[in-house]
């Protein structure tokens, strides 16, 4: 927080300075920040680098998903305009000083590498999705003990075969893993096309294929959708594909800042 010489007294300011990413000294972001009354975002220089940051009070915390999927806008709908080494959700300083000697002073060099980098480059998500009931035809297709088993449960009562029942439930779950891990290298195969910069993220939920995330040029964008595109007309009605961004470099190169 920062402070202010009053009538001799030390009075702290009720603001802080929310970080949200890292970018070359002659960018010009034109955004708003997060909050319930938002600041503008502004730069704070060193040397080649800047960090980009807004006025935050400080009694009021950033807690809410809304709040980080907010501050996620900010960073991702700049990435078209300019290189952003994105900061993760919550980095807070005191003051313009305390950014430029605590954040962009001891890494510059490693930021502005990392910019270079990303110059004319974003982050894409690739995500698929099983559609549930096409799948699960398929499993039961091909594992013909599963699918006596839950023919026989299908009108027992709930109390009656909680065995049977559990086991059905494994064995589903098991060839819906084999199943994603064939199709999920099938993804990344027809994305190492494109490039090598793949991470793969945890799924979230069973129907889940893949989550990958890619870092690619822009203006490759419309050769990943095409693709991605290629993919799913494959699996029409068996996956759902997607790509999502262009977005900041979350999966590849998201920083810290030093706490405070």
């Amino acid at each position: 927080m920062t402070t202010a010489e009053t009538s001799g007294t030390q009075e702290v300011s009720n603001t802080a300075l929310l970080i949200y990413g890292i970018v070359r000294a002659d960018a010009e972001p034109k955004a708003e920040g997060i909050g319930k009354n938002p600041a503008p975002v502004q730069t704070i220089k060193h040397g080649k680098i800047a960090a980009l940051v807004s006025e935050v009070p400080v009694d009021q915390p950033l807690e809410r998903a809304e709040d980080l999927q907010a501050f996620s806008r900010v960073v991702d709908g700049l990435v078209a305009d300019m290189p952003v080494i994105p900061i993760r959700f919550g980095a807070a300083l005191a003051d313009p000083a305390a950014v430029e000697e605590g954040l962009l002073e001891p890494n510059a060099d490693r930021f502005e590498a990392a910019l270079d980098e990303l110059a004319g480059h974003a982050e894409y998500l690739v995500k698929g999705q099983y559609v549930e009931q096409t799948v699960l035809r398929e499993i039961l297709q091909e594992n013909e003990h599963a699918a006596a088993l839950r023919e026989t449960l299908r009108d027992a009562p709930l109390d009656v075969g909680r065995d049977e029942r559990i086991a059905l439930g494994e064995m589903i779950n098991s060839a819906l893993e084999y199943k994603r891990q064939v199709d999920g290298s099938t993804i990344v195969e027809a994305l190492r096309q494109l490039t090598e910069h793949l991470a793969l993220r945890p799924p979230t939920h069973e129907e889940e294929v893949a989550d990958i995330a890619v870092l690619l040029p822009l203006d490759k964008e419309e050769e990943l959708v095409r693709v991605v595109n290629d993919i799913g007309a494959q699996w029409t009605n068996r996956v759902d594909m997607r790509v999502v961004g262009p977005l900041a470099a979350w999966d590849f190169v998201a920083a810290e800042a030093p706490e405070q």
